[in-house]
């Protein structure tokens, strides 16, 4: 039997399929690694998108935390948790907790541990001495904030403790207060997360879930187990759990707990602040690996078969393989720059929170109301980079400005704030805005005024409201944000984040030092009539001195004492002698100039420091008090009292100069000789010598 083809064909036919399972097993081979690189590739770009994610979680984590924490400091510091009022405690406690629905309970003690005020009314006079946490807060000098918990304030949730001792001016332990944080609360920000996740890369059925977790490993909370704080991650083997121990951020393959499913689990770490010593949480999100590979799984598929039948001719293969890796690499070249921009972007949002955290307590350390306003300036100028910062306060809550406060170097951006808020129309809405103000809510401002767009020649404007409890402190506004590129059009939104929330703090500073201011004036003035108090005019006087002593200038002292008043409460009652107190005050201080001190040294006996006069008008000033007391009679419940008075005064010159106490002693001496010689009536010792003279007299 012959061959059909000769021997050299059958050959070459070998020869061909030799090449052709060779060529195949090459393209097999190059499809195999092609597509292993790009499922590594899409697994490596999900896993450090996830890392992103979680480490801004934790970023807001951080921020809520310490902005509650902060709350706390700044109420230990404030006068009504000082003062120990526990009813006008109680309703800043409820005002706080509707605020800020992060809280659960917040609670305030005396230095015995019993509960005075709290946002839960059944807590009131509950006895916490013996508590860990009022035992420690003994020892405090500052904020501590305790590892997550479940306790009575928090019910059946995991929660915070924020504690924070409360010191008297002179050292004193007060008590202490106690903010238990919920952490439920808290989850809004991994919600949130997990819903931008959702809407950018993954769908409902990517299974995508989250968990929170203490140092340990205690499992806070979950998105899909629901077991908080029943289950220990790092008890049960997870590798992410232990890993986020020790590591700042990262990603792992590992098996998924309960559905043993391959799962892609970033994680980072969270430190928490105000903590001793520090706790490190850690977040976790996870993501199904199929959920990852699910886009690209059914043409992976279609392209294997077709790559094993080799229905394309091998040079489209080759060119796809090419373009694959163009792609791929052009991937990469993209993952990477958005990586490092993200990289930048976490770098600068850190530099900026703990500029913003150094900001906090300079501006809570201010007892001025000026320095802490030019503080504000300083610090919203850094840390935006503005050019321009001006602060226009009002007074009495009132949209109009009051003092007007700016910093840098930007006359035209100068301009333009000093003369917006006064523009007719824009002022109503300018002064009403609760969020931030933009250049572009300036134009269609202007442009209601029927102005140019380009009115004000400012090529990016920021402004925020000062405001705490719905009280209208002032406007922050920045102008002309500068850049390494030059002049930005705009500021970013970190800049109004960050604004915003040093606006909200600087409110509350300045609530602050005014309920300070407050609470001085009122220990300074005797409260019924309105005089300055003992100790208050004795100061005043020793002022004066030091103040006459430089300039060289004399000072009177008057004892100014109503006569016969014990008759008067004897007879008409102590109502009628609080009546005829308030009037004589307010006779004395209408007679007063606008640089004398009027104070009630005790009882019925009022002391009066004239800066800048001799002996010469003294005699005159004391007559003017007399007559002020004694010549109109004072209308009481019980009908008209004539009312007399008797002072003494002495002065003291620049040729003998003489302590407070020494200038009282003769000032009193002097209203002893007016009492001695019938009452009603005015004496002077002019000279020291003079009151040595008289009581050697008397003595003899």
């Amino acid at each position: 039997m012959t061959h059909r083809f000769p021997g050299w064909m059958d050959r070459h036919h070998l020869r061909l399929v030799f090449v052709f399972t060779i060529m195949t097993m090459v393209t097999l081979l190059c499809v195999g690694w092609a597509l292993h690189t790009i499922q590594q590739r899409l697994v490596q770009s999900s896993g450090h998108n996830l890392v992103q994610a979680a480490t801004d979680a934790a970023s807001k984590f951080d921020m809520m935390i310490l902005a509650r924490s902060g709350d706390i400091q700044l109420l230990s510091a404030a006068p009504i948790a000082q003062g120990q009022n526990p009813k006008a405690l109680t309703q800043y406690l409820h005002e706080l907790l509707h605020a800020y629905p992060a809280y659960r309970w917040i609670g305030v003690t005396d230095s015995w541990g019993r509960i005075i005020a709290a946002t839960d009314s059944s807590n009131t006079s509950l006895d916490q001495s013996q508590r860990p946490w009022f035992q420690l807060a003994r020892n405090l000098t500052g904020v501590r904030i305790l590892d997550a918990q479940m306790s009575e304030e928090s019910g059946a949730t995991s929660a915070l403790t924020v504690i924070a001792p409360l010191h008297s001016p002179d050292g004193q332990f007060l008590g202490a207060i106690k903010a238990v944080v919920s952490i439920p609360s808290l989850l809004t920000i991994l919600d949130d997360t997990m819903h931008v996740l959702k809407d950018i890369e993954w769908t409902e059925e990517s299974h995508l879930e989250y968990q929170l977790l203490n140092q340990k490993g205690d499992l806070l909370a979950d998105s899909a187990l629901q077991q908080h704080g029943h289950l220990n991650l790092k008890q049960l083997g997870v590798s992410s759990a232990t890993l986020v121990a020790s590591n700042a951020r990262g990603f792992v393959e590992e098996t998924h707990l309960r559905r043993g499913t391959s799962v892609v689990t970033a994680y980072a770490q969270l430190a928490i602040p105000h903590s001793d010593p520090i706790l490190r949480w850690g977040i976790l999100i996870r993501v199904d690996r199929n959920s990852i590979l699910a886009p690209i799984q059914s043409s992976l598929w279609k392209l294997s078969w077709l790559s094993l039948l080799l229905l394309l001719p091998l040079a489209g293969l080759v060119l796809w393989m090419i373009k694959a890796r163009h792609e791929e690499w052009s991937t990469a070249n993209r993952e990477s720059f958005r990586a490092s921009n993200a990289e930048a972007a976490l770098t600068k949002r850190t530099e900026a929170l703990h500029a913003l955290v150094v900001a906090t307590q300079t501006l809570s350390a201010q007892q001025d109301l000026d320095e802490l306003l030019e503080h504000l300036l300083n610090i919203a100028r850094g840390i935006t980079s503005a050019r321009y910062a001006a602060l226009a306060v009002s007074h009495n809550n009132q949209q109009t400005p009051g003092q007007f406060f700016s910093t840098g170097a930007d006359d035209a951006a100068a301009d333009a704030i000093r003369i917006l808020p006064l523009e007719t129309g824009a002022r109503k809405s300018l002064g009403q805005e609760h969020g931030t103000l933009s250049l572009n809510h300036l134009a269609k401002y202007w442009a209601s005024l029927g102005l140019p767009a380009n009115h004000r020649p400012m090529t990016s404007y920021l402004g925020v409201t000062i405001r705490c409890h719905d009280q209208f402190f002032g406007r922050l506004s920045l102008a002309n944000k500068l850049t390494p590129n030059g002049l930005a059009t705009d500021f970013s939104e970190l800049d109004e984040q960050i604004v915003l929330t040093l606006a909200t703090q600087a409110g509350t500073a300045i609530q602050n030092l005014q309920l300070l201011h407050d609470s001085n004036e009122q220990a300074k003035h005797d409260s019924l009539t309105e005089l300055l108090n003992h100790s208050a005019i004795l100061s005043a006087l020793t002022q004066e001195l030091s103040r006459a002593e430089r300039n060289r200038q004399p000072v009177g002292v008057l004892i100014a004492d109503l006569d016969h008043f014990k008759r008067v409460n004897d007879t008409y009652g102590h109502q009628v002698g609080d009546a005829v107190l308030r009037e004589a005050a307010q006779r004395l201080r209408e007679t007063a100039r606008n640089y004398d001190h009027v104070g009630r040294a005790g009882g019925e006996e009022f002391l009066i420091v004239v800066p800048n006069c001799d002996l010469d008008a003294l005699a005159e000033c004391a007559e003017r008090y007399r007559t002020a007391i004694s010549d109109m009679p004072f209308e009481t419940p019980s009908g008209p009292l004539t009312i007399t008075v008797s002072i003494g005064a002495t002065v003291c010159s620049p040729e003998y100069p003489l302590s407070s106490e020494l200038l009282r002693k003769m000032a009193d001496y002097a209203l002893y000789r007016v009492k001695s010689h019938g009452r009603n009536g005015i004496d002077i010792v002019p000279h020291p010598h003079a009151l040595v003279v008289e009581q050697m007299k008397k003595t003899a």
